[in-house]
């Protein structure tokens, strides 16, 4: 099948909706299809909660990183790049357990990018659960809106993104509750409801919110020092700091914090 108009598709994988809005002409079901393949594919490996998993198996002794297959080698890898790169503040080690969720997501997310390229789109976004990464122009030929959502009020939106290559990760406690540990302390940061990070890249990005959030308020200064990134953080007076080139991003909301 194949339509003349921008296309959006979104399904459930990973525990997540998925997003994938083409902006091109000329969109095939099986440009589409092959993202979400891909998606579940990762789903099945690097899930904690499927107990098939090879993250599962790992985590039951049943079966060594090393023999995990070249999929689970490449993130492991990923895995202690990004460790080195944030002081140990992101780590998939957790209490003596493997949980790489913090990197998969904006793996797939680049992978799925990189399967729409391959089949000929530059206007795109792909979405999983609020992490994006765009490439060129809506099918209005503007920047995508990027919306960072209210922790609290969750029909309001903060900041809005004008985003075109950009990436938008955030992390935070409003979905999940304290989830993210201070991996130095095993315990979570105080004082932060959410950190959003911008970049060129969703893996870093995704990677960078997860580890400044598990820095606290220093978070922000590590950002800070990071070339072509930025980011906005809340804390739990609601109230909004932000790196030093992070508005000049976005576009003006009424009554943002």
């Amino acid at each position: 099948m194949v339509t003349s108009a921008a296309v959006r598709r979104v399904e459930d994988v990973m525990g997540m909706p998925v997003t994938v809005h083409v902006a091109d002409p000329l969109v095939t079901a099986a440009a589409l299809g092959e993202v979400f393949d891909d998606f579940a594919l990762l789903d099945r490996v690097f899930s904690p909660f499927r107990p098939d998993s090879a993250v599962s198996r790992i985590n039951r002794g049943e079966l060594s990183p090393d023999g995990g297959g070249t999929l689970v080698q490449l993130v492991l890898q990923l895995c202690r790049m990004h460790e080195a790169a944030t002081d140990g503040y992101f780590s998939a080690w957790a209490g003596g357990r493997l949980d790489p969720s913090g990197l998969v997501k904006g793996w797939a997310i680049d992978r799925a990018c990189s399967i729409l390229e391959r089949h000929g789109h530059a206007n795109f976004f792909v979405d999983a659960g609020g992490d994006v990464q765009t490439r060129g122009l809506s099918e209005h030929g503007e920047p995508w809106r990027i919306g960072i959502r209210h922790p609290v009020q969750r029909d309001k939106v903060v900041r809005v993104v004008l985003a075109s290559g950009r990436a938008v990760a955030t992390s935070g406690i409003y979905e999940k509750g304290d989830h993210i540990l201070d991996p130095h302390t095993g315990v979570p940061p105080s004082g932060l409801l959410s950190l959003t990070v911008t970049g060129p890249d969703i893996l870093q990005a995704d990677v960078f919110a997860t580890a400044a959030f598990a820095m606290g308020h220093v978070g922000l200064d590590f950002i800070e020092g990071l070339p072509g990134y930025e980011a906005f953080a809340i804390d739990r007076d609601l109230r909004g700091s932000r790196t030093r080139g992070f508005d000049a991003l976005c576009a003006a909301v009424e009554g943002s914090v």
